[in-house]
């Protein structure tokens, strides 16, 4: 019998231990109060210590960034949005401005060699070269750059530098036995030149010779004589 109410009264000693402890925890846990988020962008690290301290959270720097609408030294975002609600005690990481970047490298315009030199100056890394043909630069002249010299970026930039122009080549026709006139026509029309020499209207030789590879804005050298003393010497032959 004692046994029994000995059970008895270890049980109801464990549940009232049980009772206790579950309630001091569950206090522990939501006794804490409700904060709302501060808004801690554009404020300086000592502007934001103090008002998160003034509300019981905590400040932690998460890292650095290039932010060309945040001075540098103030925060450019946090991690927890505000306006949001937290428990007091809480930490908020922040990321620092480190202002705007610039490249310091106007490398437009510049030969590709004297834009290595001048970027390697001002401790900027040309990451890629892309060339492309271009009527109106120079080749090997920098056509752009990526980013401009006073946009944000890393401190790299990316080069777009000019080929020259597009070579366009062509079988030279044959002109010989042409006239002038007709051969003056098909010049034009693939963008090459005559220089006609002789007193005649029809072609009886041509340099370079017919089916030469010629390129766009080559001469062609035609030799031309009277159709009539073009046929003589045709009989003579």
């Amino acid at each position: 019998m004692k046994a029994l109410l000995r059970m008895v009264l270890f049980f109801f000693l464990f549940v009232i231990v049980s009772l206790v402890t579950g309630y001091v925890t569950f206090n522990a846990l939501t006794s804490s109060k409700s904060i709302t988020v501060p808004d801690l962008t554009g404020k300086s690290l000592l502007e934001a210590t103090g008002i998160l301290a003034g509300v019981k959270l905590f400040l932690k720097i998460e890292g650095e960034d290039y932010d060309s609408s945040v001075k540098a030294g103030q925060i450019m975002k946090q991690n927890i949005p505000p306006g949001n609600k937290i428990k007091e005690g809480r930490t908020i990481s922040v990321v620092m401005s480190k202002g705007q970047n610039f490249t310091e490298s106007d490398l437009k315009g510049l030969a590709l060699d004297k834009a290595y030199e001048t970027a390697a100056h001002n401790k900027t890394k040309i990451a890629r070269v892309l060339e492309v043909h271009s009527d109106t630069h120079e080749k090997g002249t920098v056509i752009a750059q990526r980013p401009v010299s006073e946009e944000k970026g890393n401190a790299e930039v990316d080069l777009l530098v000019s080929a020259g122009h597009f070579v366009e080549t062509y079988i030279c026709p044959d002109f010989i036995g042409k006239t002038t006139e007709f051969a003056d026509k098909i010049a034009g029309t693939i963008g090459i030149k005559t220089v006609i020499s002789g007193s005649g209207s029809k072609i009886v030789s041509q340099k370079p010779n017919p089916d030469t590879i010629i390129k766009r804005g080559d001469s062609v050298s035609l030799q031309a004589e009277e159709e009539e003393q073009s046929n003589q010497n045709e009989e003579e032959l």
